[in-house]
């Protein structure tokens, strides 16, 4: 429950705009429930898969399919948005994930933008926290608006663009020069990026070579501040030439570190599109509890603790990126591990390697 507002404190209004990745979503939660505490309003425009994690920091829920009616009626949600629709529309079936999304994000942009506006309108926002690699939108409409805009960066640092670049092009079986080539040249990209433009009547998209600096994320230099959920230490190395284009945009970086939630609060996950019934949802935070109470009983007993992070292998349903997903090949195939078979064999090698024969030893 929010605290009472102190004696001369104005009261705001806050607008969280975060797409279908829990990863990105859930470093803003411990944010969303700060500001409650203080008395202020927050707002996520979100999936609905999310409600309870959202709800649970004291702010509200706004379903995006049923905000944004331009970008989703009449198309499936996925967890870029409704972009694997909008790639059909545009005859891309068949090209890889990266292919896709470099030459329809604009596309998706433009159709986003009339309901989230109408949205931030209607709650009188005062400012925006947004995820400037699942919703750019955010960004743009803070600008067009004139409101404060927050990006959370849950990468690592601005150096980390290009690593992601480079790994979902080969996953794709291209290189990421030709990416960005055939992205300048679709022209319903070109044609969405000047009718946005044009409509705002200033520079919200740029029709930019994506590897002039490679790696740079253009929407940033809407936002006041982007914050990265790291420390500066462990930031991924950024050339020169991408660091002082940043600095020629005005792009302010803060490194601060992993925005932690309180202790028993409700966190995101899944990806998962399917629905799934109340029972689900209790049976997945009890196993959860279970666990947590055998980590901080072996601490407590003075037994040393592995945690094998997967990173961003997600466990969802998604058929791109899901649990069950395999990469695609450059005949369309898939191949190679899925996310499942990768995250066990991790698992089974920490087994192995950390295991012992009986459950009261080790680690």
């Amino acid at each position: 429950m929010a605290q009472p507002m102190a004696s001369g404190a104005q009261h705001k209004t806050f607008a969280f705009v975060f797409g279908m990745a829990s990863g990105h979503l859930n470093p803003s939660l411990p944010v969303a429930r700060a500001l409650r505490g203080l008395g202020h309003e927050v707002h996520y425009l979100c999936p609905e898969q999310f409600r309870a994690a959202i709800e649970g920091t004291g702010a509200e829920l706004h379903v995006d399919v049923d905000v944004e009616p331009e970008l989703f009626e009449g198309r499936e949600p996925d967890i870029m948005g409704a972009l694997t629709s909008l790639a059909l529309e545009h005859g891309l079936a068949g090209e890889c994930i990266i292919q896709q999304s470099t030459k329809v994000m604009p596309i998706q942009t433009e159709l986003r933008l009339p309901g989230l506006l109408r949205w931030l309108r209607r709650i009188r926002a005062s400012a925006i926290m947004h995820c400037p690699l699942m919703s750019p939108e955010g960004a743009y409409g803070a600008r067009v608006l004139g409101i404060a805009s927050v990006a959370l960066l849950t990468i690592a640092g601005p150096g980390a663009m290009a690593h992601l670049l480079e790994e979902l092009s080969a996953s794709g079986c291209i290189t990421p020069e030709e990416v960005c080539a055939q992205a300048l040249g679709f022209r319903p990209r070109t044609e969405a990026i000047g009718r946005v433009n044009l409509a705002f009547g200033q520079e919200l998209l740029r029709a930019r070579d994506l590897t002039r600096p490679f790696g740079k994320m253009d929407v940033l230099r809407h936002s006041d501040v982007t914050l990265v959920t790291t420390i500066e230490e462990l930031q991924d190395a950024a050339p020169h030439e991408l660091l002082d284009a940043y600095l020629e945009d005005g792009v302010r970086f803060e490194a601060v570190g992993p925005l932690v939630a309180a202790h028993g609060a409700v966190r995101a996950a899944g990806h998962r599109f399917a629905a799934e019934g109340e029972q689900h949802h209790e049976d997945e935070a009890a196993q959860a509890a279970a666990i947590m109470a055998e980590v901080l009983r072996a601490r407590a007993a003075g037994r040393p603790v592995v945690l094998v992070s997967m990173g961003t292998v997600l466990t969802g349903d998604s058929p791109d990126v899901g649990w069950a997903a395999r990469r695609q090949g450059s005949d369309g195939a898939p191949r190679g591990f899925s996310g499942a078979e990768l995250c066990r064999a991790a698992w089974g090698g920490a087994f192995d390697a950390f295991g012992r024969g009986a459950a009261g030893e080790g680690p």
